[in-house]
Order: C-alpha cells, then structure tokens, then sequence
C-alpha cells in the first residue's frame, strides 16, 4: 500500500460545536436495513491545493488545450494528497467543518458506491474497484475537483473494508437464490469534497477524500418494484450532469420519491394522488421530449423485449452504471442479444413489445419491477416469467461470490 504524506500542522480550526445527531446502532448481521450502522474505522485524506501552481485568473493550458478534464495535472494531484494523522486510517467520527465549507453551498461533492462480500471460499472481495475510480476521476473532472488516482482510490477501499472486516456479513447461499435472494453485503462509500471554506462561487481550493462503510440488506424489496413513471419531475437535462455521480444529482429526486411512496405525482403545482398503492420509486422521463426512458434516481433501467433481446435506453443523461454494464457484459457472454437505443415510455407499457423490465445499481444489484403507473394505466408484470433477468441475476451472483467463472477479471481478493 503507498503510504501518503502526513500533513503536519493541519486541523488548526478551533473547537467544533457538538450538534445533535442521532446515535448509529451497532449492526446485528441477521436483523439489517439499509442504513449507516456503526463501524470502527474509516480512511481519510486531504488535498490541499492554496498554493496551486496555476492558480490565477487564468485556466491551465492543459485545460484549454484538452479539455476540463486536465484541470488539474495529474502528476500535481497525485504529489498533494496528505494523511492528516499518521495513517490515513482513522477511528470513524465527525468532521470538522467550516460553515463557508464550498460543499455545503456549492455542491462541490462527488461520490461512489461499491460493495464488499465474503464469497462462497470465505475470502473479502471487491467487484470492479478500478471502474469506481475510474468513475469518480470523471466526475471530479466534471465538477474541477481533483482526481484521486486510481491506485490510491483502490488501497483505500481496500484498506477500509479490511479495517471493518467484523461487521461483513456472512456468505449463505439462500441470501443469493433467485426465489430467496436477500444480498447481503457490506456497502462502501467514497467521497469527495470541496471542503475549505469559500464565499464565491468558484472550484475549491482544499479537498477531502474518505471511505467509510456499512453492513446494509437490499436497497429494493426483493420481491420487487411498484413503478410510478412521472412527466413532472426530471432528474437531468442535456449538457447537464445526468453522467456524472455528483450529489446534486440525488437530491432533485427526493421530493419527487416522497410523493411517490404515498402514492402520488405531481401536477398544476400540487400533489396529486395516482394511486391507492405505494409505489417503491420514480422512473423519468427524457427533459427534452419526456417520451423516452432513462432512469431513477440512482439505479439503470433496463428492458427485455417479447423477443428476449436485452434494451439498454441511449441517452446522454444517463449514470454509467457499472452494475448495468456488468450485466450486458455477461448477457452478452450468455449469447442474449443486447441493443442500446433510445426507449420509447409507450414501449415499455406494451406488453407486446417488452416482457421484463428491472433495475440495475450497486444497491439495487437486479430487481424486477412488477408493476409501472403512466397517464393513469398501470401495467402489471409477473415475476414468474422474468426468465432472462433471473439469469441474469444468477450469472453476476456467481461471478461476484465466486460461485462461478469470472472471464473479465472483475472480481479482487483483498483478504
């Protein structure tokens, strides 16, 4: 593992004000929700970037020559990441911020989600670290917040699920069965902040970069979604950050979602009730037209036609999913065909034209939707006949839990 520089003198902020919060339960692994629990410790890391080299009223010529991209150069960011303590692994606590934190008002924020498993040979895995950071390196990009490199995103992640190897939950096959499935697993989230503090507003000066995790059950009911599809609501717009994992992303869904769990939509600026039934999340719609399909707040969508060819919805506001990439992939490999093409909302409500529909995302892994609400209809789905997304599911099960063979190299053992 490198070892980081430690940052000498830092932390000069004076005493933080304790705030009300309430107190994380320690995780019983038989009896989990989806949820941060109590863990011992986390990984922590600061980016000072004050004295910029190219700080000026002026862009880097990297930047202008090739893109926002090359904001910041990548050999100035991989030398000013520093360890605030001796180690950059740190008993899990409370930060110390700045109310002029630029995170706070500017959404200077980017994230990642991964898991981490005990498989079936009892050893702790992780599945696609390198394309999380891969990930993260273009939202930071997006949002001119420094890149993390790859190798130091990947040890941390490491470094952190190992710290927190008590609370992983254990393999059981049940837990993975299609008719039982219940995946449980221990979440990890990355982050990182612009979290100096800043009145104006332009990119930050000083970041910070952590990984802490959580025991977690599914995110979705296994037996599957209630789907409420709205016209009102949007989640992205083009030229917007609808491919990036920032954090403004997710908080225009909340209302929306709100709504939705009481069985509701919006319209003439007002709730309006659709549906005597909850419905479990939002599907939206494209801004532009709102008549194609793109995705929830934070899972893919993902469609099979009556024909058994697997529809991947084509937009550019769309997260790439490493999850839904996953899934064409072993699709693929299964020899399902699979078509990546703009998704009418008519198309999906066909029972003619598509036969399953479910979605993908580190927390949804798969999960079927059983029933979607648009203009009034409601189409029911029978999860008995979702033949293709079982599979589907079974083959990532096996790769993930090392239950089966892994072709693309996705899965890592790190103890």
């Amino acid at each position: 593992m490198s070892t980081l520089k430690t940052l000498r003198g830092a932390g000069s902020a004076p005493e933080a004000i304790p705030l009300p919060i309430r107190k994380l339960l320690v995780p019983e692994l038989e009896r989990l929700a989806f949820d941060v629990y109590q863990t011992s410790r986390m990984y922590l890391a600061c980016h000072v970037s004050s004295n910029h080299p190219e700080e000026s009223r002026h862009w880097p010529n990297s930047c202008l020559e090739t893109g926002w991209e090359h904001y910041y150069s990548d050999d100035y960011v991989e030398s000013n990441w520093h360890s605030v303590a001796d180690s950059p692994l740190v008993p899990l606590q409370h930060l110390s911020l700045h109310p002029a934190t630029c995170a706070l008002h500017y959404g200077t924020a980017a994230f990642e989600g991964t898991k981490a498993y005990l498989s079936a040979r009892g050893r702790v895995v992780l599945f696609r670290i390198r394309d999380n950071a891969r990930r993260l390196q273009k939202t930071a990009s997006r949002v001119l917040l420094p890149k993390v490199p790859v190798e130091m995103f990947a040890e941390a992640v490491a470094s952190t699920v190992l710290a927190n190897r008590e609370v992983i939950p254990p393999y059981r096959p049940a837990n993975w069965a299609w008719p039982t499935r219940n995946p449980l697993c221990l979440y990890v989230r990355p982050l990182l902040i612009g979290h100096g503090p800043q009145l104006g507003v332009r990119p930050a000066k000083d970041h910070l970069f952590l990984v802490y995790c959580s025991p977690v059950r599914a995110y979705y009911p296994v037996e599957g979604m209630n789907v409420l599809i709205t016209q009102h609501f949007h989640r992205a717009a083009p030229g917007g950050t609808g491919d990036v994992k920032i954090a403004g992303n997710y908080v225009s869904g909340l209302l929306p979602a709100q709504l939705a769990r009481h069985g509701c939509d919006w319209a003439g600026g007002k709730p309006v009730k659709v549906s005597d039934q909850p419905f479990h999340d939002v599907l939206y719609l494209d801004a532009q037209h709102s008549q194609f399909v793109e995705e929830f707040s934070g899972a893919n969508l993902l469609a099979v036609t009556a024909g058994g060819t697997l529809v991947s919805p084509q937009s550019e506001n769309i997260l790439s999913g490493i999850t839904r990439d996953s899934v064409l992939t072993l699709a693929r490999d299964l020899g399902i065909p699979v078509e990546h093409r703009p998704l009418p909302v008519s198309e999906i409500m066909s029972p003619k034209q598509i036969a399953e529909v479910f979605c993908t995302g580190n927390a949804a892994v798969i999960t079927p939707i059983v029933s979607l609400h648009y203009q009034g209809n409601t189409r029911k789905l029978a999860i008995e006949e979702y033949k293709i997304t079982r599979r589907l599911w079974e083959r990532l099960a096996e790769v993930q839990l090392q239950t089966g063979a892994d072709p693309h190299g996705w899965v890592q053992e790190i103890g």
